[in-house]
């Protein structure tokens, strides 16, 4: 920020007010002859206009009256012809209005023939309304004599009231072009005194403008200079004295002392830049941090089996049962370490297609050993498919889970469909169970896995992982979509982006 202390040290003018009192007695004497040389004019024109606006106003106003009055004729006759309901609420409108224009016209004896008429118009409306309202409720009654009889009246009411206000249109221009003629008459010498004036205004105009100008402009103009060279750098530009003691002279002296203001401001935010630029570096080690973070998640998402002793002792037990001819048991032991050694691989891993399918192959064959024909696998990979790229584990869990949770509660009969296929640019993945499905909160919490703020905890590597496993590995490209209905089974599909085929 800069520093404006530099404006306490200003030295207090003797006179503040010599440029605007030679500005204010310069605008007084041009106003002074403009308003003389506008005044006659103005009321001449005052005349004319009062007579214009008479007219115009007296014309807008019975036009108004009679286009009012037609609107409220057409919806009363849609009314009454079809009962439209719409009509009845535009001639309800309508007719407010039209009562509202009734009440602003005169109803006083007066000798004048203009607010003669005025009155048997008010009287005529008010007619016109009390029939078209009986008419009405004449009609939702459904007494057709007498709507129609209010209809005819309210006809013949508004037949005549279309003529009167025709002939008060007659007698306000009338009216109105007798004033025009008096103010035809008087505009001439007016408009001739009225150029003379402005002429003699223009040219004291210009000769004061002219004198006052350089006086005020000049010193003005070395500031700019000045401000000009501040702008490039030079903030030790020379600025000539000014000797009179006016308002410009404090701002002379105010752009002196701001010169070494800005030289001092401009150390400052130097300082400040400096500042700024270690909160930059110790904000870019906490978004490091974060990164580093994120991917700590990711690993952690599946070092969650990761003893690899159970492996080595694995293998040792299907060695031993080869020893023993046990074949059974080793073609066991020997599935359950392939498996295992897959999934102690490194988590952040890729890995084609195929041996994720594979990986699932001896999965199946495992729990077929320990349920049996209990549950019946099917495997559906297309060939296209294998040779694409998905994050590491993502199909195990879930059958895990579909056996688990999907199936848990049927003792034979569950199917279990695991599907591989490409779909145009992306690879989908799926597995579907027949068990008893899932509730709509589960699957959105489930879900919700994929935002990188989620702080739901979770256990174990099921459905929640997967989801947030293929969010993070993918960089958000790769995403999980969950299709459940009670009783009748879950499909859970992975959607890739289809990278290069290996």
């Amino acid at each position: 920020m800069i520093d404006l202390s530099f404006l306490a040290h200003l030295r207090k003018p003797r006179r503040r007010s010599g440029l605007r009192n030679r500005i204010i007695v310069n605008s007084v004497v041009i106003l002074l002859v403009l308003v003389i040389a506008t005044s006659y004019t103005a009321f001449a024109s005052f005349d004319l206009a009062r007579s214009v606006e008479l007219l115009f106003r007296n014309s807008i106003s019975m036009e108004e009256l009679r286009s009012t009055l037609r609107d409220t004729q057409e919806n009363l006759t849609g009314y009454l012809s079809a009962k439209n309901s719409e009509s009845l609420k535009e001639f309800i409108r309508t007719s407010t209005i039209l009562s509202g224009m009734t009440s602003r016209l005169n109803r006083e004896n007066k000798v004048d023939d203009v607010f003669l008429l005025e009155k048997d118009l008010a009287f005529l409306l008010d007619g016109y309304l009390a029939s078209a309202e009986g008419a009405v409720q004449a009609k939702r009654g459904r007494d057709v004599a007498q709507y129609v009889s209010l209809y005819e009246d309210a006809r013949r009411n508004a037949s005549l009231i279309e003529f009167l206000s025709a002939r008060m249109d007659t007698i306000h221009l009338d009216q109105s072009l007798k004033g025009f003629s008096s103010y035809k008459a008087n505009i001439s010498p007016a408009l001739v005194s009225n150029g003379v004036l402005l002429l003699v205004a223009f040219l004291l105009s210009i000769a004061l403008i002219g004198r006052y100008s350089y006086t005020i402009t000049e010193p003005l103009a070395r500031l700019s200079v000045a401000a000009e060279a501040i702008g490039r750098g030079e903030y030790d530009h020379p600025l000539p004295p000014y000797e009179r003691e006016d308002e410009i002279r404090t701002l002379h002296d105010a752009f002196v002392n701001m010169q070494d203001s800005i030289q001092r401001a401009f150390a400052e935010l130097t300082r400040k830049a400096e500042l700024e630029r270690s909160l930059m570096e110790e904000r870019m080690r906490v978004l490091t941090y974060q990164h580093r973070l994120k991917d700590a998640e990711l690993l952690a998402l599946q070092t969650q089996i990761n003893p690899h002793f159970l492996y080595n002792t694995l293998a040792a037990g299907w060695q031993l049962a080869l020893t023993e001819g046990n074949e059974k048991t080793a073609e066991f032991l020997e599935k359950l370490a392939a498996f295992i050694r897959y999934a102690l691989k490194p988590s952040t891993r890729f890995v084609l297609v195929s041996e994720e399918i594979e990986c699932v192959r001896q999965y199946i064959w495992l729990l077929k050993l320990r349920f049996g024909e209990r549950f019946r696998f099917r495997l559906e990979a297309q060939d296209e498919a294998l040779g694409y790229e998905t994050p590491a584990l993502v199909l195990q869990p879930l059958v895990e889970n579909a056996i688990v949770h999907g199936l848990k509660d049927l003792e034979e009969g569950g199917d279990v469909i695991v599907s591989a296929r490409l779909d145009g640019e992306t690879v989908r993945l799926s597995v579907s169970d027949s068990g008893r499905g899932m509730e709509k909160d589960s699957i959105a919490l489930a879900l919700a896995a994929a935002d990188p703020e989620d702080t739901t905890p979770q256990h174990g590597i099921g459905l929640h992982n997967v989801v947030r496993r293929v969010a993070l590995a993918t960089g958000g490209l790769g995403r999980v979509e969950i299709e459940s209905e009670l009783g009748h089974g879950t499909r859970v599909t992975i959607i890739l982006q289809a990278g290069k085929a290996v």
